[in-house]
């Protein structure tokens, strides 16, 4: 796992999220951050949890109760914030 990646998981954990992060780097999501934990539904408390932390979603826009792919945890997001700190 690459090292970005490795803080993010670690960042999320401490924060009481599961779930594996990939930062992308090339594309027309760009910038973007995807985490993912498949088991584990897309629900309103985790959608807060991710909301608190700064992360919105991959056009600017707030997390809604649809952001989740088919209503399991698999967002597309952003955080200008968290840049800085994995130096992506």
């Amino acid at each position: 796992m690459l090292e970005h990646n490795r803080l993010m998981k670690q960042y999320l954990a401490n924060n009481g999220i599961k779930a594996t992060p990939k930062y992308l780097k090339a594309g027309s999501l760009r910038g973007t951050w995807r985490l993912y934990d498949l088991k584990q539904k897309w629900t309103d408390v985790l959608r807060k949890k991710l909301t608190d932390l700064g992360f919105k979603d991959y056009s600017g826009l707030p997390l809604g109760p649809y952001s989740g792919n088919g209503g399991l945890f698999s967002v597309f997001v952003r955080n200008a914030d968290l840049k800085k700190v994995f130096n992506v």
